[in-house]
């Protein structure tokens, strides 16, 4: 385990959570016939499967006046092998304004998250658990199962069946970094969330509660079962992007806004570059 991250400092908190949520991405360079490229410009994975969540590029430092042949050189990766890829940009990429350059190489707009973070010695709001949940970490491939198909409810089965390829092959045993969470209401499986951490620093990922057993304080008493965990193994820091209709519980447990992240995609079809901005 390494050290635990100080508490919070606004001034390196951003750098912090990028650092952990990029640190999750690459870990599916761990997938068999994974590729990893740094060329201190830009760090990307291609994970060899046909899912952007494990294809991504992480990180991007590219001058103003080589972005597009920059940008044209790291798609042109993914359009050869067919692979759909998610580009995220947060708070350190440059130019800052990035997310217009991809734009106008055929990449269209898929989100945009807060970076968050917690002193997690500081958790706010009573941890009690609504009734009738358990919450388990997952320890064996049936349960992964149930928590990929809970994960993924609104996804077809042939696309729940890649990803729960890929998780499988990852490997599954209980250790760090990586610690899936399974909730089940009355003994139905209705619930995920995942920890992730690295440099002492607890990554909140995956909080997903399916939508006939929301509004009763499932995703929360999810995510404060993962900072319980992780302030057990010696984190103090958790870090998480928050989707709009997560934000609210987040802010009532403790976590602030520090950061923006922005989340472009690719998909085989899309589209080529057009090799130029749009004014």
């Amino acid at each position: 385990m390494p050290p635990a991250a100080p508490a919070i400092d606004p001034s390196t908190i951003a750098a912090v959570i990028e650092a952990n949520i990029n640190a999750y991405l690459l870990s599916f360079a761990r997938l068999p016939g994974a590729l990893l490229h740094d060329d201190g410009r830009s760090v990307w994975i291609d994970s060899g499967t046909a899912t952007p969540t494990f294809n991504a590029v992480v990180s991007a430092h590219f001058s103003l006046d080589s972005v597009d042949a920059q940008i044209e050189s790291v798609l042109s990766q993914f359009r050869r092998r067919s692979r759909p890829v998610t580009w995220h940009v947060g708070p350190s990429t440059e130019p800052a304004d990035l997310g217009r350059f991809l734009l106008a190489h055929g990449m269209t707009h898929s989100e945009d998250e807060p970076g968050m973070a917690i002193d997690i010695d500081r958790l706010q709001e009573e941890g009690t658990v609504p009734p009738g949940l358990t919450i388990d970490m997952v320890r064996d491939k049936r349960g992964l199962e149930a928590w990929v198909s809970v994960w993924l409810f609104p996804v077809p089965d042939d696309g729940r069946r890649r990803y729960l390829n890929a998780l499988r092959q990852l490997g599954l045993h209980g250790d760090l970094p990586r610690r899936y969470y399974l909730g089940r209401l009355d003994g139905t499986p209705v619930a995920t969330a995942e920890l992730f951490a690295f440099a002492g620093v607890a990554g909140v990922h995956n909080v997903v509660t399916l939508p006939e057993a929301r509004r009763q304080g499932i995703g929360t008493a999810m995510t404060r079962r993962v900072l319980d965990d992780a302030r057990a193994l010696g984190c103090r820091v958790g870090a998480l992007t928050a989707s709009p209709s997560g934000i609210g519980s987040y802010r009532r447990i403790g976590f602030e806004e520090y950061c923006w992240f922005r989340r472009f995609e690719w998909h085989p079809g899309q589209g080529a570059a057009h090799h130029q901005t749009e004014s």
